[in-house]
């Protein structure tokens, strides 16, 4: 849990600084290694709608639950 904030703190600090404003150029596939419901599927789709916006790329929520994360972990290292 204090990973994914870390993450929602630097993702948002980005979005606020503009930093990423010209980086994507196809859609973003945002892999969450949590089960369907939980806090880290939920906070994934906030980031997503406020990246979505803010860049004016799709963001896609892949949820990849599975193996105590390792998962969704490969699914990214790869």
């Amino acid at each position: 849990m204090t990973r994914m904030l870390a993450f929602l703190a630097l993702s948002l600090g980005l979005i606020a600084s503009g930093a990423v404003a010209a980086y994507p150029d196809r859609p973003i596939r945002f892999v969450v290694p949590y089960g369907a419901g939980g806090p880290g599927e939920i906070v994934a789709r906030l980031v997503g709608t406020k990246l979505s916006q803010k860049l004016g790329q799709p963001v896609v929520i892949d949820i990849r639950p599975g193996a105590a994360t390792i998962v969704g972990t490969e699914i990214v290292a790869d």
